[in-house]
């Protein structure tokens, strides 16, 4: 059975994705992770395909086979949010972000994306990175524009968002192994509501 490892930040639990992601592509053996660490672990067991962030797969010298689209467009946009006032970039001392290449690599991206070099605290899931706000342990927390309205449901604080200048390219694919062709395929026959899951509507 062909083998997809997934390695996505999104709104819902690893298991969960890995379950529901599994179950619309029936054929392939999915295993869904959240740690980078844990990437590496499952890349280096092989695999025939990798779903995950451009920023990911180049690091580890992927080329993307399948880009996934939303609303005809390829990558997105990322907020900067924080309490009570609206958060400043330029300015920002401490950010709180989700930790997509390990230390030194997180920091580098979270520094590009806001052109300036606050302090980092990286966390591995998205609902941790409220706490960071709750306790102060951030200024700031930056995250996929769409995923904004879903922590401010959740809080009681009054979040405030500012729209960085820089985006993000959307979740892509890269084949790795000799069934990688078999994963693209059932890839693009997912439904509109599974792929919207990964936070793309479609893929080119």
């Amino acid at each position: 059975m062909p083998k997809l490892l997934v390695y996505l930040h999104l709104a819902m639990k690893q298991r969960a994705l890995q379950s529901s992601l599994g179950s619309a592509l029936g054929s392939v053996d999915v295993t869904a992770v959240g740690r980078i660490a844990d990437f590496d672990r499952a890349l280096s067991t092989g695999q025939d395909a990798v779903l995950s962030l451009p920023v990911v797969l180049g690091a580890r010298g992927m080329d993307a086979k399948l880009q996934g689209q939303r609303q005809g467009s390829s990558d997105e946009p990322y907020v900067l949010v924080s309490a009570d006032r609206i958060p400043n970039p330029a300015t920002a001392s401490s950010v709180g972000a989700l930790d997509l290449l390990g230390r030194s690599g997180t920091v580098q991206f979270v520094h590009g994306l806001l052109g300036a070099s606050p302090r980092v605290e990286r966390v591995t899931k998205v609902e941790d990175l409220l706490p960071l706000l709750q306790m102060q342990r951030a200024e700031c927390i930056c995250l996929p524009a769409r995923l904004f309205s879903e922590i401010k449901g959740v809080s009681r604080m009054n979040l405030l968002s500012t729209e960085l200048k820089k985006k993000v390219g959307l979740p892509a694919v890269s084949t790795v192994g000799p069934n990688g062709g078999a994963v693209l395929t059932a890839l693009k026959g997912l439904s509109t509501n599974a792929a919207r899951v990964l936070g793309v509507d479609g893929w080119r």
